[in-house]
């Protein structure tokens, strides 16, 4: 190895503008090289989620993951409690009427359906001011 290149560095090969270059913990840059194909799936993807009606479909896939999220929540249908597919249908019949119920009483008192989040760190705040 020619000792001209080996500097106080780990690795003889590091370049000097190294930390100009990235804000890796590592210290190190990494790339992913795909094949050619998925490379140009992957840009047009990315090309095509900046126009408005990708935009407009996706707001509409939001709002339905926002239901299925609060029907996991608050009914638990990740699991179903019975076995057979007429009753888990049922079961996911009643789990969709409760929720709607929930969702009617949320509209006619006024009280949104969202809990606030509060940290750790605000709660135990809360309680040392009590």
């Amino acid at each position: 190895m020619n000792p001209d290149r080996t500097r106080s560095c780990k690795r003889p090969w590091a370049c000097p503008s190294q930390k100009l270059c990235t804000t890796s913990a590592r210290g190190s840059r990494m790339l992913t090289l795909r094949p050619k194909e998925a490379h140009e799936a992957l840009a047009r993807a990315r090309t095509e989620q900046k126009t408005k009606t990708w935009k407009d479909k996706y707001a509409l896939r939001a709002g339905i993951e926002g239901t299925i999220n609060q029907a996991l929540d608050i009914t638990g249908l990740r699991r179903a409690r019975y076995r057979g597919l007429p009753k888990v249908r049922l079961q996911h019949a009643f789990s969709a009427t409760a929720i709607n119920i929930i969702r009617l009483d949320a509209h006619w008192t006024d009280h949104p359906l969202r809990r606030v989040r509060t940290s750790r760190l605000e709660r135990l705040a809360y309680k040392l001011t009590a």
